[in-house]
């Protein structure tokens, strides 16, 4: 036999296979389907789930059902389909294999066959199935993932035209039957079989004179790449902890081997989740201790005794699983604490022995242990003494000795960073290397007419003074937003004029878009500067284009697009990216069609709503797992956003915005250039910030009188106040300053409530009429009272978007509560009273309809 499948499988990893027929978008550790997001790939076992066809499989499958065309045709049992299937992937890797072998003879295919065949047997075991997914709590996709077994009484159909080694032959008569049968596997290949019965509490391991030693289970999330990973007791927490997605093992009792152990260390972070038991506690601190820094110690509520009980009875969820591993301790730290309870020279003993586990700590792990030794009345010199010591014991451990870091000095985004009289933003360079290759290099642009090539190192000098970049950034093409040569206009010294710069943005913008008034193209075209300089605000508005289609809402983002600081557009973004974007590139985000993003049946938008109601204000970071080790990482989503919307946007996410609205042009407008890449205008951006951002800042925080608003109003509009206040001063822009001022004060009566929208005077007007003829309260229908709204506004079904707004407008009129609204089978009816509508009309100044239009 010339090919292995598993060679073949190996290279051609499933998610490249599958994205050749199907758009696949990054989820965490999985990919799904761009268009169909029943569609689950899973790297890390090799198999896809395409759970609205109830298919799945692994490339082997999907090779036959998409590539072969053979669709529900496909059997992976047959072995005509099952070559086509391997040829097609050997060709397609640049494998050679022999035609007329017979691959059926292979110990890989008859072990993948015994795997399906004891999968399928739980399959079409009613009590077997019922045990996996009641008693135990998996869904069916776990379950699929999983891939356990059952064994039967009649083993024959297991084992019947199967090329299978004596040992596996002897492993499955000796099985005893009514087991659910754990899979092990290694790198594909089946390892190890066992069981546990689905009647009673019996477990069964192969005997060793058969098989050899029991071997540790790895769930189906787990890869040898895994940053983190679970270490628990049983095979059914290592399945629940999948059914979670995080990377577990069990290690089928309590005990660990030295072989397990050193794979253990290959990670950069242990949880020891054993049982929740004396003797699992004891053997917990045990297996920490070996691992040293890496081990964590998360602490299961107090009446659960593992984690699938805590599935299976109290229903926990992958948020309660990142909980629990968020919030465990290092085993070092709390080794710290229990010293500290100590006495003599037991006390000494103990810290003695905790020094000798530091090697492995990364830094903020070393800090938080410096720390704690101090608590306990361990000084900075003996804990350098102790340290030096420890380093001259463990060769392995390093030369270097991290510091504890100095936190006056400054911690700067790179991509934009403003410190008092420091200024700096990236940008991406090309480089010709001596290959005569082309490298994209990041550099620091300072504004000390610096220009820094970036390396590895985080904390670097610039202008003699230390300064620490929060992440490292890298080159791409889309940072390249600033050309050499006027980077070097820049560093000899050109400057600017601040008026030029503002009045050519505001004349692209009055030459390509039909606003209704002048105070819209001003309001963007200073949040256009402002962002290159929204790092050095607490909070920077988004913006809102609501209007109908064609109004010119996608004009603006077109506009905007080469001209605000890194500004990325996109109508379909995804968490993960739009998260790792804005963390490494602190960019612009354009989003159209933003309405969407407020649906609450569509938890595909979960992530982007998290990003949006978090990133319009410094400190609040976005926390999600990521990585195949499914490691917490917060994310600074602080960026400014523009948000466009036909149909508006819920209460949220529009109370961060500042409202542009826009109307269908009866002018012809020139259409805006598809070849404008604006780069002059951004030279000037760059270099206005880079030289006049103390002007800002001195207006922004050491001015008061500039800011007469206050709560959300105030931080919304601050930073545009600041900014007309500078082009007014500095750039001879008249009239700005009160202009923005005028509208910031407009826009705050409005969230206040001191004046009503367009659609909440039609609300009120509509509710009029329709109680016009009452006496007292009546029960009126959402859906005839959005639609009397629509006819009032004189605008179309589209336009009115859906019906939950009408709810938010009553509640926030004070027009109905709890006890006033009932749910019918076309929808919601609130309860009304006339008089109630006459008063708010009153004291909104609401004028009367004198319809034609049809009463109830």
């Amino acid at each position: 036999m010339s090919f292995d499948l598993e060679h073949i499988r190996s290279r051609n990893p499933i998610e490249d296979v599958i994205s050749e027929k199907f758009s696949l978008k990054k989820s965490g550790s999985r990919f799904i389907g761009a268009e169909h997001d029943s569609l689950v790939v899973i790297p890390q076992s090799g198999m896809y789930f395409w759970n609205s066809r109830n298919e799945h499989g692994d490339v082997f499958d999907f090779v036959g059902r998409y590539h072969l065309n053979y669709g529900s045709g496909w059997n992976n049992r047959d072995s005509a389909q099952f070559m086509e299937a391997i040829e097609h992937l050997a060709r397609r890797a640049g494998i050679s294999i022999e035609r007329n072998a017979d691959f059926r003879q292979t110990p890989v295919w008859a072990e993948r066959q015994l795997v399906q065949r004891l999968h399928d047997t739980l399959l079409n075991t009613p009590p077997a199935l019922s045990y996996a997914t009641k008693q135990r709590g998996w869904d069916m996709q776990t379950v699929r993932l999983a891939k356990p077994g059952f064994m039967p009484q009649d083993k024959r159909p297991l084992l019947d035209g199967l090329n299978l080694s004596d040992t596996w032959r002897n492993v499955i008569h000796k099985f005893p039957a009514g087991m659910l049968v754990y899979i092990h596997l290694n790198n594909g290949r089946l390892t190890y079989l066992s069981g546990r019965s689905i009647e009673g509490k019996r477990h069964y391991n192969p005997p060793r004179d058969i098989i050899g030693e029991k071997q540790p289970y790895f769930n189906h999330c787990y890869s040898a790449e895994s940053n983190q990973l679970v270490v628990v007791e049983g095979q059914a927490d290592a399945i629940t902890f999948g059914e979670w997605g995080v990377p577990a093992v069990a290690i089928a009792g309590m005990s660990i081997s030295d072989e397990l152990l050193i794979r253990l260390k290959k990670h950069d972070r242990v949880f020891i989740s054993l049982d929740n038991t004396d003797d699992a506690n004891t053997q917990s601190q045990m297996i920490a201790k070996a691992l040293g820094g890496k081990a964590y110690l998360p602490k299961f509520p107090n009446e659960v005794k593992d984690a699938n009980e805590w599935l299976a009875q109290h229903q926990a969820t992958a948020d309660d699983a990142s909980d629990l591993l968020n919030k465990a301790q290092n085993w070092l730290l709390s080794e710290v604490h229990r010293a500290a309870n100590l006495e003599g020279l037991a006390r000494q003993d103990a810290i003695r022995d905790l020094f000798q586990h530091v090697g492995d700590l990364d830094s903020f792990t070393l800090a938080q242990f410096k720390e704690a030794m101090g608590k306990i009345g361990v000084k900075a010199r003996v804990f350098n003494e102790m340290m030096k010591l420890s380093s001259n014991e463990n060769p392995d451990s390093g030369d270097d000795f991290a510091e504890v870091f100095d936190d006056s000095i400054p911690v700067l985004s790179p991509a934009q960073g403003f410190r008092d009289d420091l200024a700096l933003v990236t940008v991406s360079l090309l480089e010709r290397t001596r290959k005569n290759c082309l490298n994209i290099q990041p550099y620091l642009v300072t504004s000390s007419r610096e220009l820094k090539r970036v390396t590895d190192e985080q904390i670097i000098s610039i202008d003699q003074k230390e300064v620490a970049l929060r992440v490292v950034p890298e080159g791409s093409e889309f940072l390249q937003r600033w050309r050499y040569s006027d980077i070097r206009r820049f560093l000899d010294g050109e400057t600017i004029q601040p008026g030029e710069i503002f009045n050519g943005i505001h004349d692209l913008f009055k030459r390509y878009v039909d606003f209704r008034s002048d105070i819209e193209s001003r309001i963007l075209s200073l949040w256009v500067v402002g962002t290159y300089f929204y790092q050095m605000f607490p909070a920077y508005p988004y913006l809102a284009l609501n209007g109908p289609k064609n109004s010119g809402k996608s004009t603006v983002l077109r506009v905007l697009q080469p001209l605000a600081f890194n500004m990325i557009s996109t109508s379909d973004p995804t968490g993960a990216s739009m998260f790792r974007l804005i963390h490494y590139t602190s960019c612009t985000v354009g989003i159209d069609e933003a309405e969407r993003y407020h649906n609450p049946r569509d938890p595909g938008m979960q992530q982007i709503r998290q990003l949006l109601n978090s990133g319009y204000k410094q400190g609040m970071p976005a926390i999600r797992i990521t990585g195949e080790d499914m490691k917490p990482q917060a994310f600074d989503v602080y960026s400014p956003k523009i948000l466009a919307a036909i149909m508006g946007l819920e209460d949220i996410l529009a109370s961060r915005c500042i409202a542009i609205p826009m109307r269908r042009t009866d002018k012809k407008m020139p259409a805006f250039p598809p070849d404008f890449d604006g780069a002059g205008i951004r030279h000037q951006l760059y270099t206005l910030a880079l030289t006049h951002f103390k002007s800002i800042h001195r207006n922004y925080f050491q001015r008061p009188e500039l800011h007469k608003l206050h709560n959300r109003s105030g931080e919304l509009w601050s930073p545009l106040v600041a900014l007309a206040a500078f082009f007014e001063e500095q750039g001879q822009v008249e009239g700005l300053l009160d202009a923005i001022s005028e509208a910031a004060e407009w826009d705050e009566q409005l969230s206040e409530g001191k004046a009503l929208s367009n659609r909440e005077e039609a609300v009120l007007q509509s509710l009029e009429i329709m109680t016009r003829n009452a006496d007292g309260a009546v029960w009126l229908k959402a859906s005839e009272l959005r639609e009397r709204v629509r006819e009032i506004m004189g605008i179309s079904q589209d336009q009115m978007g859906h019906a939950q707004w009408i709810g938010h407008i009553l509640n926030r009129l004070a027009l109905t509560d709890r006890n006033r609204k009932k749910a019918y089978t076309g929808g919601q009816m609130y309860l009304i009273d006339r008089r109630e509508v006459s008063d708010m009309m009153r004291r909104y100044d609401v004028s009367q309809i004198p319809t034609n239009l049809p009463e109830n």
